[in-house]
């Protein structure tokens, strides 16, 4: 397995987005981070003093087979780049393992929410959490 953390312009969310929904990836984080690049941020003022301000980026992550991984990347890059500064940054990290805490599984594959085999008291599939109770309040009626 293998880890993509991408550092991007907020403004440019949408695009690496619709690359991963078409990749249909099971699972995503997005974070906003600030820091500053080469050009260590951008001055400001504020009366009459100057200060840097970091830059406020997002940061999204993802854990995918290795097979898949470099792909990936070179997606989300052709995505981002336009040959100027703060483009963004694309990193490939290795995982040794995964923990599912509330399933309690170990191991190196990062499985679906969709096929997750561990019980659960909320619905997994389309149906909605409305028909899942009225077959819940059927089903005690007919015990009851």
């Amino acid at each position: 397995m293998k880890k993509i953390e991408a550092v991007i312009q907020p403004f440019k969310l949408d695009a690496v987005r619709e690359i991963l929904a078409k990749a249909k990836l099971p699972r995503i984080n997005i974070f906003e981070v600030k820091g500053a690049g080469n050009q260590q941020g951008s001055i400001k003022q504020y009366r009459g003093t100057e200060y840097i301000e970091d830059s406020v980026e997002i940061k999204i992550e993802m854990v995918i087979d290795d097979d898949e991984a470099e792909p990936m990347a070179d997606r989300i890059i052709d995505a981002l780049r336009t040959g100027d500064l703060s483009d963004g940054e694309v990193i490939i990290l290795p995982v040794e393992q995964s923990l599912r805490l509330r399933a309690g599984q170990r191991g190196h594959r990062v499985r679906s929410w969709e096929r997750d085999p561990a019980t659960s008291y909320l619905p997994r599939d389309a149906t909605t959490l409305k028909s899942y109770l009225n077959a819940l309040r059927r089903k005690f009626h007919e015990a009851g």
